[in-house]
Formats: structure tokens, sequence, C-alpha cells
């Protein structure tokens, strides 16, 4: 240890690159365990996300009036849209396809589409033709008739062939602050089980 130190005092400067490189070994080493952190915790979630998704699959891949009748109203609507969306993928033309659907299931799809979105205006940035003009019918359907009101504006700014309608940001985020405040999202799958459930004959 004392020739050690020696030798720091005989050559200041190599004393510096290794202080240097050690903390720069230290920095690397603590921004890859941070780095391995986040990755591990992403796929942590994944994996979650993967298992219910699976857990999903066997409770609605085969829809009956009696999964519906027993179903927690919370996956209700995602579950239904699933099975529907695994038999779409199946197809070809899956907008062909999807046009075939009932109306009734048509609106469920777009209604959990909405829902999977982080933002409001995410579901108009996102999406086709096909699911943005029947979202409003869909709220109608469940009885959220003025809530589905409120997304004409935000339909109009993000159709690119409307000139008549300019993007308002503050109108934008005051209605993505409504839905927030508001628990919308929470009331449209409570709504639409509801919904499913009164009239299960038309999604089985």
């Amino acid at each position: 240890m004392e020739n050690f130190l020696n030798w720091l005092k005989e050559y200041p400067l190599y004393a510096v690159g290794l202080v240097a490189v050690v903390i720069a070994f230290i920095f690397v080493l603590r921004a890859a365990a941070k780095a391995y952190s986040r990755y591990y915790e992403r796929y942590r979630k994944e994996e979650a996300e993967i298992k219910r998704l699976v857990a999903l699959k066997e409770k609605f891949g085969v829809l009956t009036e009696e999964a519906i009748k027993n179903a927690d109203d919370e996956e209700l609507l995602e579950g239904v849209a699933l099975s529907y969306q695994l038999k779409l993928q199946k197809e070809e033309r899956q907008e062909e396809e999807f046009g075939k659907l009932r109306k009734e299931v048509q609106y469920v799809y777009a209604l959990d589409v909405f829902t999977q979105e982080k933002a409001v205006r995410d579901f108009f940035r996102e999406n086709g033709d096909i699911l943005k003009d029947i979202i409003i019918p869909a709220f109608t359907m469940i009885g959220m008739e003025k809530e589905g009101l409120m997304l004409l504006p935000l339909k109009l700014m993000y159709d690119e062939k409307d000139e008549t309608t300019s993007l308002d940001e503050n109108k934008v985020k005051e209605t993505e602050k409504f839905f927030e405040d508001n628990n919308i999202l929470t009331k449209i799958k409570e709504e639409s089980a509801k919904y499913i459930k009164e009239n299960s004959s038309l999604f089985v």
C-alpha cells in the first residue's frame, strides 16, 4: 500500500488519470444497472400483458351468451372485441369483412380501440376512417351521446379531407381533460358491458 501511495506522489498525472478511469467505470456501472432495471421492468410488464391477453382469449375466444352473462364488466368490452379481432385476422380483406359485421359489433370494436389509446387525440391520429366514422354513433349506442358529440370537433380537426376545421390545441386539451377528470374510459367499459349483456344475442 505504501509503495502504491509513493507511486501516486511520483506520478500525479497518472493518479489523476486513474481516478478518472475509476469514476468513469462507476458511472458506466450505475448506468448499466439502471438500464437493466428498466429493461427488466419493461419485460415484466410485457410478460404480464401477454398472460392477460392469453387469459382473455381463453374466456372470449368462442363467444356464448353464457360467457357474456358471467363476464366481468371491466373486461367484457375488450373480450368481445378481441373475439372478433381473432376472426378478422384470418381474413385477407379485413376491412371488407369488418364492414360485413353487425353495426353493434362494429361499434363495440371501435369503442374498445378508443379505450386502448393513451389519449383521445390518438384515436383520431392513429386510426382510419372506418373507425373514426363510427365512433360517435358507437357512443350513442351505449347511452353516452353527450360524450360522443364532444368528439365531433376532434374528428373534423384530424380529418385530412376536411378543410373547414383547423387544429385547435386548446379544444383538444379541454376535451382530453374532461375525459380524464370524469373517468370516461371506465364509464365506456361499464356502459358497453351493460349494453352487451342486455343484447347478448347480437354478439354470439
